[in-house]
C-alpha cells in the first residue's frame, strides 16, 4: 500500500528492446531509446513490459536491460517488468530489478496458469513479503486471460509493497471503479493511454503508461500528459485525437510491436529488429505503416528534421 512515499506522475513509456539482425540485444539502440525519451519528457521508463517484448528475454537480460536503463535515466524512474508464471522466480527477479537501479517492479498476473483469484492474492503476497520492492501492478486481461476486478484490485492494494498500478482493462468503466475503490491506496495509471491517456488524467489519474505514440510520435505525444495536468483541453483533444488515429492505423498492419518498430526505424528513431517469435514487417506492410505516418504528416516531420 502507497504510504505516500512513491509519488509518480505523468507519462511513462513502455520502450521498445531493440535487437540486431541475429537476435541480439543491441545496447546502444536501446540506451538511444531512453535517453530520447526523457529528452522528449518522459517522466518514468518502463523496461521489458508487452513493449519491450518481454517473453523473448531470459531473467538476465531482462536485469542486464534494467542496469542500463537505470544507468542512461539518471533520476528518471525505472520501472522493471518482471511479470511470470512461477511465483518465486517472480520475486526474485522483482529484489533484482531493484538492486539494478529500478524503481520499482511491473508485475501482472501469472499467465498461463489458470487460477482463480485466492490464488492471485497469495501470488501478490508472496512477492511483497518476499522482494519488499515497490510493486506496479499491471491488469492486462489480454495478455493474461485474467481480469481483476476493481474491487478485487482494492483488497489486492493493502498488501505492504502495492504502491501502484496499471489498468489495461478494454472497458474504461473498470478505470473509472478502480480510481473510485484503489485511488486512496495506490496511483491509479491507465493504460491505452493512446485512446484514453488525456481524459484519465483529467479524471483524476496522476498519470498513465504508453507506449506505441510516444515512440513513434516524440515529443507531440509524450507531452499530452502535461496538457492534461496543465488542462489545456484544446491542444490535449488535438493530441488525443492524433494519437488514436495512429494507435487504430497502427493495429491494423502486422503484429505488435513489430508495427511500431517498423514505424520508428522509418522515421529514424531506435526501434530496431523484433526477435522470435515475432517478425518484421515485411515490404507490403512497410509501405501500409509508411501511408499511415504520411497520413499524421509524421514522414514529412522527419524529412525536415
Amino acid at each position: 500500500m502507497n504510504d505516500g512515499k512513491i509519488d509518480w506522475s505523468g507519462n511513462f513509456v513502455a520502450i521498445a528492446t531493440p535487437f540486431d539482425k541475429e537476435g541480439g540485444i543491441d545496447e546502444d539502440l536501446f540506451r538511444a531509446n531512453v535517453a530520447l525519451m526523457i529528452d522528449e519528457g518522459a517522466d518514468g521508463i518502463v523496461v521489458a513490459g508487452c513493449t519491450g517484448e518481454a517473453w523473448a528475454l531470459t531473467p538476465d537480460e531482462r536485469l542486464h536491460l534494467f542496469a542500463l536503463a537505470a544507468d542512461e535515466a539518471g533520476e528518471v524512474p525505472v520501472i522493471g517488468g518482471t511479470a511470470g508464471v512461477s511465483t518465486r522466480q517472480t520475486a526474485e527477479l522483482s529484489k533484482a530489478a531493484v538492486a539494478a537501479g529500478c524503481a520499482g517492479a511491473l508485475v501482472m498476473p501469472p499467465y498461463y496458469a489458470v487460477i482463480k483469484e485466492r490464488e492471485i492474492k497469495a501470488h501478490f503476497q508472496a512477492i511483497s513479503d518476499t522482494a519488499q520492492v515497490p510493486i506496479f501492478l499491471y491488469n492486462m486481461p489480454k495478455r493474461t486471460g485474467i481480469n481483476m476486478s476493481p474491487s478485487f484490485i482494492s483488497e489486492i492494494c493493502d498488501l505492504e509493497w502495492i504502491v501502484a498500478l496499471k489498468q489495461s482493462s478494454n472497458d474504461y468503466n473498470e478505470l473509472v471503479a478502480t480510481l473510485a475503490s484503489a485511488g486512496d491506496k495506490i496511483q491509479v495509471f491507465a493504460g491505452h493511454s493512446a485512446e484514453r491517456g488525456f481524459g484519465a488524467i483529467l479524471m483524476g489519474c496522476p498519470g498513465y503508461v504508453s507506449s506505441m505514440e510516444s515512440q513513434v510520435m516524440g515529443r507531440e505525444a509524450i507531452g499530452m500528459a502535461r496538457l492534461a495536468q496543465d488542462t489545456k483541453l484544446e491542444e490535449g483533444r488535438r493530441v488525443q485525437h492524433r494519437t488514436a488515429q495512429l494507435d487504430k492505423g497502427m493495429r491494423a498492419v502486422g503484429t505488435f510491436p513489430s508495427n511500431m518498430k517498423c514505424a520508428m526505424n522509418l522515421l529514424g528513431r531506435p526501434g530496431g529488429y523484433c526477435r522470435a517469435p515475432l517478425l518484421d514487417l515485411d515490404a507490403d506492410e512497410t509501405a501500409r505503416v509508411e501511408a499511415v505516418l504520411d497520413g499524421l504528416g509524421l514522414t514529412a516531420r522527419a524529412s525536415a528534421a
